[in-house]
């Protein structure tokens, strides 16, 4: 018998289950009977500046300054679920982080609400952006039981979850062009 593995939530522990070649053909494999699984969609993880410095240097020569980045936004992290659904909140983080590849915040963290501090050196006269941010990440949940080890059932359970990845700070001259995937970018179209 041919054997293929799926693995699927029970509780905060996965559960290992085989399937049979009709698995494998594309049919809904064998499951652990009451075990519970999450599906996302609408996932997305996006750049968000939370602290940001703009500076302009004119001197024609080179300035080293420490400034207080002032916080611009805010990003936490959360769970929530339909009325009277009861959802395990480091679940969903789990299969959230999973399901997008990043190492996320627990339920109820948040971003820095002060300043931060930035030092930073500049040697060309122009215009600078010093910031701090993270990677925001979001998704909608549906939770599925498996019902008597045959398929998956969808519970009537559903949500949404919200957190972000550790701080990420830097810097970037306006007259630059930083690669369009990062926080620099994000930075420089915002704040330039």
């Amino acid at each position: 018998m041919q054997k293929v593995i799926a693995v699927a939530l029970a509780g905060a522990a996965a559960a290992v289950m085989l399937a049979t070649p009709a698995a494998a053909a594309g049919n809904d494999p064998m499951c652990n009977p009451g075990s519970t699984k999450l599906t996302w969609t609408q996932k997305s993880k996006t750049w968000v500046v939370t602290h940001r410095k703009v500076l302009e240097n004119y001197t024609g020569g080179t300035a080293t300054k420490t400034y207080g980045a002032q916080k611009v936004t805010e990003v936490g992290a959360s769970v929530t679920a339909t009325a009277g659904a009861k959802v395990s909140g480091t679940v969903v983080m789990a299969s959230l982080e999973g399901s997008l590849g990043l190492e996320l915040m627990a339920e109820g963290k948040r971003t820095r609400e002060k300043s931060e501090s930035v030092s930073f050196r500049v040697a060309k006269d122009g215009t600078y952006v010093f910031y701090a941010g993270t990677k925001k990440a979001k998704g909608y949940y549906t939770q599925h039981r498996c019902d008597r080890g045959t398929k998956w059932i969808k519970t009537g359970r559903y949500g949404k979850a919200q957190s972000w990845t550790v701080s990420t700070e830097g810097g970037v001259r306006c007259a630059t062009k930083p690669p369009k995937t990062s926080l620099a970018a994000v930075a420089k179209k915002k704040y330039c």
